[in-house]
């Protein structure tokens, strides 16, 4: 089983209420692993093509002056949903958010990113927010986003189930280990699902799963084996609902050749209509 060590995680902030979240659930695995939390907030400066030069240079200034006051607030913000104890830092940025985001992961060797989605609906092609899509789609360790169908949570509340669904692929084996070692740290127990298509006998599908789970892994925690009949989707989500999973941990695709995340259909659903949080682990091609 590969080894998931987590020392800094990057939760990138825009002072909405949807960050606050961000930072209470990069706080509570934060605590559990020993781990630091860097808070970033990006702004983007662009000058008006009319201004003169004198007038981009007095503006910048500006800007600099006004990025102090950034920093501030961001340590504030973020300090009232971080608990006491673990460590912390705060970074400003003049960059694009989504460049922000996938630089600093690099410049900082964070092991995981924490960040919410500001979700859409209504356009085929816009599913999820801009930042979160671009960042999905390039980013290489693993990402914990919290999605718009997200159920309320308290500050302090801590993981009680994490949910994995498996296909016996590879892509699949690797979620389960980053979930088995999330189950482990954060005294969770781990529910397995493995979606058949309609005719298929749950009764040898079950025995499948629990042959697919190495026997060491049952001493190390807790864990449940379900199957349920359907569309993958559907039936992770329901699962997720029924059981009250407070964490979902999927497999994300590899990179194509042209350096883009393959997301399916399915990936995309969990990601954007679960009600709790969900980590993409992306994984290696086998």
């Amino acid at each position: 089983m590969q080894t998931f060590q987590l020392r800094r995680i990057l939760c990138p902030v825009d002072f909405s209420s949807h960050s606050e979240l961000a930072l209470r659930v990069a706080g509570q695995v934060a605590s559990a692993f020993g781990a630091e939390v860097v808070a970033l907030h990006a702004q983007r400066f662009e000058a008006p093509l009319y201004f003169t030069a004198a007038q981009t240079a007095a503006l910048k200034a500006q800007l600099r002056r006004g990025m102090r006051d950034a920093r501030s607030y961001l340590q504030d913000f973020a300090e009232k949903q971080l608990p006491s104890g673990i460590r912390r830092s705060f970074e400003i940025v003049e960059e694009d958010p989504a460049d922000a985001v996938l630089d600093f992961s690099r410049k900082s060797a964070a092991d995981m990113v924490v960040m919410a989605t500001h979700g859409r609906s209504g356009l085929a092609k816009i599913r999820l927010g801009s930042v979160t899509e671009t960042v999905l789609r390039q980013i290489n360790i693993p990402i914990l986003t919290l999605g718009p169908q997200l159920k309320p949570f308290p500050a302090g509340s801590r993981v009680h189930r994490i949910l994995c669904p498996v296909d016996y692929s590879h892509l699949a084996r690797v979620a389960f280990e980053h979930a088995v070692i999330l189950s482990q740290t954060l005294g969770a127990e781990l529910i397995v699902v493995h979606v058949l298509d309609a005719g298929h006998a749950v009764d040898q599908a079950k025995q499948s799963l629990c042959d697919w789970v190495p026997e060491g892994v049952r001493q190390q925690c807790s864990i449940k084996e379900v199957v349920r009949h359907g569309k993958p989707a559907e039936q992770v989500l329901q699962e997720v609902k029924e059981s009250g999973a407070d964490l979902l941990v999927i497999g994300a695709a590899p990179r194509n050749v042209l350096g883009a995340m393959l997301f399916g259909s399915t990936t995309e659903r969990l990601i954007r209509s679960a009600p709790c949080p969900v980590l993409s682990v992306i994984g290696k091609q086998a």
